[in-house]
């Protein structure tokens, strides 16, 4: 008897249960909070089209104007330059693979007159009349011409091997004189921001 009775109260509190799982309940009465009134969030000021345009071109004229200022440094570093000293930029200029080379289309970019390229072109040509240190680094001018305008016909590598080693081998000694300074003074841009 006493099994029945458990197993009446199993059954009646497992009734129990599923009555009170199953039955629809009431949701609960919200309460309402009052949030404090956001305004609309609103956007920085917005940047027009015609105030990045003049941004841009103010920075284009920064640019402009640093690059001549860069410019008659350099030119006044030339000028000041002794022929010794041309000799030896140029000798590290060949010994780097500035010339031959084309770094930069000249008739594109507007900035053709800072780089390495065109800057031992000018060492080059400023040394054009001694012709007794450019023998030095090879004895044919001629050729030695012709090597080292060749990237401005074609910007491939010289076609004569044995002159472009040749002309290498001679310029290794009188390259190894440059210095930081010196390469600051006519590789760098220091008037110029990039």
């Amino acid at each position: 008897m006493a099994i029945i009775v458990l197993l009446a109260v199993a059954v009646l509190a497992l009734a129990v249960i599923v009555i009170f799982v199953l039955s629809p309940r009431k949701a609960p009465k919200s309460k309402t909070v009052a949030h404090p009134k956001v305004e609309a969030v609103t956007k920085g000021p917005t940047i027009s089209e015609d105030s990045l345009k003049r941004e841009w071109e103010r920075e284009l004229e920064r640019e402009r104007e640093g690059y001549a200022k860069e410019q008659a440094r350099f030119a006044k570093v030339l000028s000041e330059a002794s022929d010794e000293e041309l000799f030896i930029v140029l000798n590290y200029a060949i010994a780097q693979h500035y010339v031959p080379n084309r770094e930069i289309d000249p008739f594109h970019n507007m900035f053709v007159m800072v780089g390495h390229w065109q800057r031992s072109l000018m060492v080059y040509n400023n040394l054009s009349d001694r012709k007794d240190l450019l023998k030095k680094i090879y004895p044919d001018l001629k050729v030695l011409d012709e090597y080292v305008k060749w990237g401005w016909q074609s910007g491939t590598p010289y076609p004569d091997t044995i002159v472009s080693q040749k002309i290498l081998n001679n310029v290794k000694q009188e390259s190894r004189k440059m210095n930081s300074k010196l390469i600051s003074k006519y590789f760098r841009t220091p008037l110029m921001r990039y």
